[in-house]
């Protein structure tokens, strides 16, 4: 944590205002975008470098299964679709026809896509490796040595571990503009959204599906005009995470 931290401080005031990670934008026409060099980065020293081959940890360790893949795909792919099929609704109802998303024309095809695999590849990968897959096992599994019931066990794991996970948004936050009172009132809300995917997690042990479900909040790529501002409304992830929590069967995580 103490790695990451300083990373999300070299990120957020350095890397990204100095524009080096944009060096790759405009060869591949924004398919590798600075969102997917920095979380990569992040992947390689933290995950990979620190966790894996000094930690002696396996990919599995951190939730990560091939096995998992089909059904993550699956229900990531039906959301998409069923948030397509809402928003167009809404539309059909309120305005009497469809409008079409603008920014696949606006940005364009590839620059759309980009934003999506920086999201699936970089930055929802990453977090819901080091903050699901990682912080909240392990602190999970350190109380477990207590007289807490299950219960108890995960609510202080997951308050502990995505109490981190909102607070390592503030760089980016105050290195976008934002002021101090603002970035903090923004806390709460990062941290409600990512103990309902820790819950997700709890419930599903589909690191994967977290991952999608994560991207899609972050960015919806939809085809259809957004309406309901997806990308800066917490609340869709919170109630994907509880949708999906409700309908998924009783497991434990394994070990």
């Amino acid at each position: 944590m103490a790695l990451e931290i300083a990373f999300a401080l070299l990120a957020a005031f350095v890397l990204f205002p100095s524009g080096i990670l944009k060096v790759f934008a405009a060869p591949t026409h924004c398919l590798i975008t600075a969102t997917l060099v920095a979380n990569f980065i992040s992947l390689a020293v933290i995950v990979g470098l620190v966790l894996c081959l000094i930690g002696g940890l396996r990919l599995s360790d951190f939730g990560l299964r091939g096995s998992d893949v089909p059904i993550a795909i699956v229900l990531t792919i039906s959301v998409w679709i069923g948030v397509n099929a809402i928003e167009a609704a809404w539309q059909a109802v309120v305005d009497g026809a469809v409008s079409w998303g603008g920014e696949w024309q606006g940005l364009g095809v590839t620059a759309v896509i980009g934003a999506l695999l920086a999201q699936l590849f970089g930055n929802a990968l990453y977090e819901e490796i080091l903050f699901r897959g990682v912080l909240l096992r392990q602190t999970y599994w350190r109380l477990e040595t207590t007289r807490l019931t299950n219960l108890q066990t995960l609510a202080i794991a997951i308050a502990i571990s995505q109490s981190l996970f909102a607070l390592i948004h503030l760089p980016i936050l105050l290195s976008g503009g934002m002021s101090a009172i603002a970035a903090f009132s923004r806390l709460p809300a990062i941290f409600v959204a990512g103990s309902a995917f820790a819950v997700l997690y709890a419930r599903s042990d589909n690191l994967l599906l977290c991952v999608g479900i994560h991207a899609m909040a972050n960015k919806p790529t939809l085809l259809v005009t957004d309406r309901f501002d997806i990308p800066d409304n917490l609340a869709f992830a919170v109630v994907m995470c509880l949708t999906l929590t409700a309908l998924w069967g009783t497991k434990r995580v394994r070990r």
